[in-house]
């Protein structure tokens, strides 16, 4: 196999759920793909692929990143199309989980894959040993297992998993693919039935059921427990059932039943009664709209085991409890949860102490270190942090004792004894700064030195490893502005979920000035998403610096910011600050000056200004990143001016820039097709919901980059600004001769509107907020063709936003907005 291998194009045989997904996923990574299934009995020969495809487009979140990708994957069947294998470099089967079907397809395709192709099969436990022996013995060095966890689009684990004669380069060289290409997190697994997240994630389940049932938990008290409050997802556990497909879980169970006869929690490997109920009655989750839980109206339900029948779900928390699981001390959280008498908090111990055990006595067999089963846990089950980390964390002598105390007393699910490794009094945790241990080795093992990973500056950490985000240059209480110790200025914001306050404008004109006196580029880069929710409106109006810290524009428009908390000075309500902002108007809107006068600097810098963007790029969060000489930004970038969801218009600098970007559109022609875009996107409050849909907007350009692996955004954010520095970089030049399409454009946008307002679409308060947004975009009370400068442009946005901030209707948006985290219509 040659050493520079390409992978050119990807057959996916399979156009079931996963395997339409997978090929989604390898289009947004712009690899063409070509999908197989069986010829259509009737009709078109691939009626089954294009059914398939066309459900696509219906899913959401959508598997695409672009509903124009999806013309590059190519359909096709096992009757006719099998001479098209020999142009594919990497073949994915994706068909059913049945080792017979899996095997005869093998046969069937075989004879047509390409001299130096990779064949992997995605399966989620089959065997990739025995799946191998039904492949040619000539082939088997190019066979291996590809786990993608569901959706392949969001989901960030890929499990690898070789058989017993994969070539290690082969293997090598896919992991490459799937890290770089496709923006995934590899995890190579032992071939053991289900790997490692499934292994672990299904036994932390069915701990959860065992448990739960024990102690007579209702499904969606559990849920209360189990979710953010544990640092897990909102879906917890059975409502995650529903969503995984009660089907789907049982199939792994039973895997796991008929293959691991030899383990000591077998007797636990079984489907619950009610569940196999539910399966029966066909009510498998969200797919078939009832599971453990069904919408009935608005209302949602909850199986009710005592009753077979559904009721309100309605169960919470015990205050005690809730009280227990606040605590960020891992080891006061499980001790207090153990030494509690409350069924809710000894069912919390019990699931944590079972799932430790487990973790410890099944390391050695199904992983190659304890760094592997904590991220494929964390990246496939979306927990924050790993079984093993949370041991750690709470001290790991101390729960290994208190594990094997519950042994002892027979409380344990299994008696297996924890591994002698496990108690060793050294001891500390796995984890450390030389590595994650590796009971085969009895070492610390450190992270691959595949070439692939050093473009990750700062992969995701584990707990006990050590982090050095370079050396600072300047710091204070919003921004930090640092290197790495190469010429290439970095500057991270450290303000809740990275909103802008005064703090991070006055720090962003620092940087700027700093990195054109002593470096060669400036990177805007968050060491954890988002990028930015947008402006600290309460503090931008107040001008100072005891605002709410989570007054950000954020939540903003779709709920992202948890309920703000706030109270005013002397007990007054939101009125009061208002009072105290809008009182000070010159104040206020030099503030908003400052806004664009940063977003302005960033755009004409005398060095390359980079925005390495991954998560939310809302309101002034998408203003700076579009005013940067390059945006890098990572395919799950959702970016939009969110500002009318507040009952205000973008100033700083966005209306400006979308104008000017729809006259450089037009290249003089006719300057209103161009706008009306833009208009729509900031009068709606529209969010891209990828990076692809971000250039499909306008908001990213053609020089713009994608990346779909966060963790190498810096990477390519630096090579970037190196890029542009060989070229001899220089800003743009000021434009002093803007088209604006003046009052007729405004004219036709109020038209548009006012047929909204009397059809009931929009309030009078949304007109109000959408004729403000086509004044600014249209270059106010001019005439259709008239050249205006940016500044004129940046007046206008300025003045309506003053103007709308004074009103009462935008002024009960904001709080209402801060206090429920979800926009008013008024």
């Amino acid at each position: 196999m040659s050493s520079n291998f390409q992978i050119r194009k990807v057959a996916v045989l399979g156009a079931g759920v996963m395997g339409a997904q997978i090929a989604a996923h390898l289009v947004n990574a712009n690899v063409p793909t070509i999908l197989f299934d069986l010829p259509a009995k009737e009709g078109a020969a691939n009626g089954i692929v294009n059914k398939a495809l066309e459900g696509l487009k219906k899913l959401d979140p959508s598997p695409l990143a672009s509903p124009n990708k999806l013309q590059y994957i190519s359909a096709a069947n096992y009757g006719q199309n099998l001479e098209l294998l020999r142009g594919c470099d990497l073949v994915i089967e994706a068909i059913a989980e049945r080792m017979d079907w899996k095997s005869d397809l093998y046969h069937k395709v075989a004879p047509f894959i390409g001299a130096d192709a990779i064949f992997a099969t995605n399966t989620s436990g089959l065997s990739i040993n025995k799946l191998a022996e039904a492949f040619p013995e000539n082939l088997r060095h190019r066979f291996c297992g590809i786990h993608f966890f569901n959706p392949p689009r969001y989901m960030h684990l890929v499990e690898l998993i070789p058989c017993a004669g994969t070539d290690a380069p082969l293997l090598d060289q896919l992991e490459a693919f799937l890290v770089s290409t496709l923006g995934k997190g590899v995890v190579r697994a032992k071939d053991t039935p289900n790997f490692i997240a499934n292994r672990i994630g299904v036994f932390s389940m069915l701990a959860t059921v065992y448990h739960a049932q024990r102690l007579n938990l209702g499904f969606d008290v559990v849920d209360a427990l189990t979710g953010r409050y544990l640092g897990r997802p909102k879906s917890a556990t059975f409502r995650t059932l529903d969503v995984v497909g009660l089907d789907t879980f049982a199939h792994v169970v039973n895997t796991m039943r008929e293959n691991l006869t030899e383990d000591p929690w077998h007797s636990f490997f079984a489907v619950p009664e009610w569940l196999s109920g539910l399966i029966a009655q066909g009510a498998l989750g969200q797919k078939s709209k009832r599971g453990v839980y069904q919408k009935v109206g608005k209302e949602i339900q909850v199986l009710d085991l005592g009753t077979q029948s559904y009721r309100v779900a309605d169960g919470k928390a015990d205050d005690s409890v809730k009280e227990i699981l606040r605590e960020r001390d891992w080891s006061v959280k499980l001790g207090k949860l153990r030494a509690s008498s409350d069924p809710q908090a000894q069912f919390v111990w019990c699931v944590f102490r079972d799932v430790f055990h487990y973790c410890g006595v099944q390391l050695d067999s199904i992983a190659n270190n304890a760094r592997d089963l904590d991220l494929a846990v964390r990246w496939g089950f979306g927990w924050d942090s790993g079984p093993f980390e949370i041991w750690q964390a709470a001290g790991w002598q101390q729960v290994a004792g208190w594990i094997n105390e519950d042994i002892a007393a027979g409380k344990t699910m299994s008696k297996a004894p924890l591994p002698a490794w496990v108690t060793e009094s050294s001891r500390a945790g796995v984890h450390n700064a030389q590595g994650s241990y590796a009971p085969a080795d009895k070492s610390y093992q450190g992270r691959s030195k595949l070439s692939v990973y050093s473009r990750q500056a700062y992969p995701e950490r584990l707990l006990g490893e050590t982090v050095h985000f370079g050396e600072t240059v300047f710091e204070n209480e919003s921004i930090r502005m640092w290197h790495t110790g190469d010429d290439i200025a970095i500057l991270s914001f450290k303000s809740k979920m990275h909103t802008v306050d005064n703090d991070v404008l006055d720090g962003i004109l620092r940087a700027v000035d700093e990195a054109e006196a002593h470096f060669s580029a400036l990177v805007l880069w968050q060491t954890e998403p988002p990028f930015s929710a947008g402006a600290n409106l309460l503090q931008l109006m107040q001008g100072m610096q005891e605002a709410p810290a989570e007054s950000g524009m954020l939540g903003k428009l779709k709920g992202a910011v948890n309920r703000v908390k706030y109270t005013a000075a002397g007990g007054g309500g939101m009125g009061d600050l208002f009072n105290a902002a809008t009182g000070n108007v010159p104040k206020v809107e030099a503030v908003v000056a400052k806004f664009q006068q940063v977003s302005q600097r960033l755009k004409y810098a005398q060095v390359p200004t980079i925005a390495a963007v991954d998560g939310l790029a809302l309101g002034g969060g998408c203003e700076f990143t579009i005013h940067c000489a390059r945006i890098v930004a990572t395919l799950e970038t959702y970016i939009g001016l969110v500002e009318v969801g507040v009952g205000l218009i973008p100033a700083g600098a966005g209306c400006k820039e979308m104008a000017q970007r729809a006259a450089a559109e037009a290249r003089g022609g006719d300057i209103f097709p161009f706008l009306k875009r833009y208009f729509q996107q900031i009068a709606m409050g529209e969010v891209a919901k990828s990076a692809e849909m971000a250039r499909d907007m306008g908001y990213l350009r053609s020089a713009d980059r994608i990346v779909l692996n966060r963790f190498e955004l810096l990477h390519v954010a630096k090579a970037e600004a190196r890029a542009m520095n060989a070229t001899a970089y220089r800003p743009p030049l000021p434009q002093n001769q803007i088209a604006v399409a003046g009052r007729p454009g405004i004219a036709t946008f109020q038209a548009s509107m006012v047929n909204m307002l009397e059809g009931g679409f929009i309030s009078e308060h949304d007109y109000k907020v959408g004729c403000a947004v086509a004044d600014t975009l249209c270059g106010g009370d001019v005439d259709a063709g008239s050249m205006v400068d940016e500044q004129w442009l940046l007046d206008l946005e300025r003045k309506h936003f003053m103007a709308l901030l004074a009103t009462d209707k935008t002024q009960a948006r904001i709080e209402h907005m801060l206090k429920n985290g979800k926009p008013l219509r008024n």
